[in-house]
């Protein structure tokens, strides 16, 4: 099942990690980004997929992490914290479809 990934930027360090939640575009077309309980992204054209440890994000900050490069893979830590953030907004996505976007993206990081 697929949603729509709105969450605080994934980038370890990155000041727009508090708490705002970003609506996430694909670079290539500017497409939305979606995200599934396997922990894979996919934009809306559905041309660019893959799992979440093989992104690159942009949220547009230029401080901090994105100061010299602005795509920036995510960190283990600041994704689930911003997939924290995002969950209250995601009600409809259930308890199993939750715990299973977290092991899995705990498999992607440590595995």
């Amino acid at each position: 099942m697929w949603f729509r990934l709105k969450c605080p930027c994934p980038v370890k360090g990155c000041s727009n990690n508090t708490g705002q939640l970003l609506e996430w575009v694909c670079a290539s077309d500017g497409g939305n980004m979606y995200i599934n309980e396997l922990g894979i992204l996919e934009c809306s054209s559905g041309r660019h997929s893959g799992k979440i440890i093989t992104w690159k994000f942009d949220c547009g900050s230029r401080s901090g992490p994105h100061r010299y490069e602005a795509f920036q893979p995510p960190d283990y830590e600041a994704f689930t914290h911003a997939m924290a953030m995002a969950l209250p907004h995601m009600k409809e996505a259930g308890a199993s479809w939750v715990h299973s976007l977290i092991t899995e993206v705990e498999r992607q990081f440590k595995g």
